[in-house]
């Protein structure tokens, strides 16, 4: 899909580009996402001081974590004066030895599929922590909230689909936010690729890891079609989630 997207943007937070306001994407019903109240991310590991203060300006109240505990210890948030609650919803980072492993062998091919099969497993393994994203979602009173993963790409973004659809977004502004992905983390992609460069290895390789891809998005739709019947039917039924709390809650 061609997002037309440019270099010309201005992130939130320097030390976490993928940081970003889902304000502003339109219902179909003409509404849209409130500012300020709901944000996707990465993690918030190597946020500078400012980068704190932008938080603590906010009022960020609430992170929803859906990284592994082993994530979470090697690369812990910094402190957020403000915050009310954490909440951990683990999706274990089950590409992540064998993407170590393909690049230092040169599998293209492993790499290429790695991410395919990535969705499929969360969508099958991970009913129980996105029911409840959307409880939490809901019910929890801390807001402005973000919820995050490491790269904010893969996990997130199959949450902010799930998310947006029960907003009642149409699939067109869906895909746009969940494509636009790789423009906010094309700074971490050409970090982690010069690494692997230096450290010997073919760097691009990799890239199929650092990007989202139709193929990821497809594998993770077909599969829930096949068990589910639809997106839809997977989202209000299967995850419980609650629209027109939601609504409320996140539109204007």
């Amino acid at each position: 899909m061609n997002t037309n997207l440019s270099d010309s943007f201005i992130p939130l937070l320097s030390g976490q580009h993928n940081f970003r306001d889902l304000c502003g994407i339109p219902s179909r019903d003409g509404r849209r996402i409130k500012p300020g109240i709901l944000f996707r991310s990465g993690d918030l590991h190597s946020i500078t001081d400012q980068d704190v203060n932008v938080l603590t300006h906010l009022g960020l109240a609430l992170i929803i974590d859906f990284r592994s505990p082993r994530e979470c210890a090697k690369r812990p948030h910094r402190e957020i004066p403000g915050l009310r609650e954490t909440i951990h919803l683990p999706i274990f980072d089950a590409p992540r030895d064998l993407a170590s492993h393909y690049v230092g062998e040169g599998n293209e091919e492993g790499l290429s599929k790695l991410l395919v099969d990535e969705y499929k497993r969360i969508v099958l393994n991970y009913t129980v922590e996105y029911r409840q994203f959307f409880h939490e979602l809901a019910h929890n009173p801390n807001v402005p909230l973000v919820f995050q993963c490491s790269a904010g790409k893969d996990r997130t973004g199959l949450a902010t689909i799930f998310l947006l659809t029960s907003l009642g977004v149409q699939r067109e502004d869906i895909l746009k936010d969940y494509y636009v992905t790789n423009l906010f983390a094309q700074a971490h992609a050409r970090e982690i690729i010069g690494i692997l460069n230096n450290n010997g290895h073919n760097g691009e390789l990799m890239r199929p890891m650092l990007e989202v891809r139709q193929e990821y998005l497809d594998a993770a739709l077909s599969t829930i079609n096949e068990h589910y019947g639809s997106l839809e039917n997977y989202v209000f039924v299967e995850l419980a989630a609650e629209p027109d709390l939601l609504q409320e809650r996140f539109l204007e």
